[in-house]
């Protein structure tokens, strides 16, 4: 699939991260890519309650057993994602300047917007693409000040048609 820069305006143009995208069911994700890592123990899950997922970099959120968002975090040296997405065998660099990634999104077509909403301070910038609704945040590096993108992401609840209201046996009024 190419190096990183590839795989965000791929993903900024499609709102697919590979096959992979927001309503695909957890079952299937896995299939495709394999088990997830368990960062987050949780005692007592509920099948209502997102829950976030990991493979390698991969940031997925799973409610209702299916995909309501997909990230990848991009602050460090390198990234690493299953090769089924990516075509990557091992992890490849991660840090991409601002300008270059706006410059591949106008060259690739994918139209976008600022999106302040996104972002929390003022040194931060959030932008939108159009079409699919994929956020890229950026921000600038502490020693150089040069604004990076940080995290690129996907987010669809409504792909969720279910009731998220929990069922602790109590009746409803």
């Amino acid at each position: 699939m190419g190096e990183a820069l590839d795989v965000v305006v791929r993903f900024g143009s499609s709102g697919r991260l590979g096959p992979l995208r927001c309503g695909m069911p957890l079952q299937e994700l896995e299939t495709l890519i394999g088990p997830f890592h368990d960062r987050m123990h949780d005692s007592k899950p509920r099948r209502w309650r997102p829950r976030l997922h990991f493979w390698d970099d991969l940031e997925v959120l799973i409610c209702h057993g299916l995909v309501i968002e997909v990230g990848v975090p991009l602050w460090r040296d390198t990234v690493a994602l299953p090769s089924a997405l990516s075509g990557w065998e091992r992890p490849i660099a991660a840090r991409l300047d601002m300008l270059e990634v706006l410059s591949a999104l106008d060259t690739a077509g994918c139209e976008w917007e600022e999106a302040p909403g996104i972002v929390v301070g003022d040194r931060a910038r959030g932008i939108r693409t159009r079409q699919h609704d994929v956020c890229l945040v950026f921000a600038p590096e502490s020693h150089s000040g040069d604004s990076r993108l940080h995290k690129i992401y996907k987010s669809d609840p409504e792909a969720d048609q279910n009731d998220h209201s929990p069922r602790q046996g109590r009746a409803t009024q």
